[in-house]
């Protein structure tokens, strides 16, 4: 018996640390901010973990939801 083949679409949100963490770095390199005594770039690039872990973890309870990670 085959499995229908699941659509793993949420998977692109992989994607979205990868165009904050580098893709985005010649823009934000640009700004003069200092945030506190903090460069801009450092809290850009503090806020791109954040949003990576978050990104991570929705792909993670996605695929738990939908039963993927019993497959493995």
């Amino acid at each position: 018996m085959t499995r229908p083949v699941k659509r793993r679409w949420h998977w692109l949100l992989l994607a979205v640390p990868f165009a904050w963490c580098v893709a985005a770095i010649p823009l934000v390199n640009r700004i003069e901010y200092v945030f506190g005594s903090v460069p801009f770039l450092l809290v850009w690039m503090t806020a791109g973990v954040l949003v990576g872990s978050g990104a991570i973890g929705l792909v993670y309870a996605i695929d738990r939801r939908r039963g993927d990670l019993d497959r493995v």
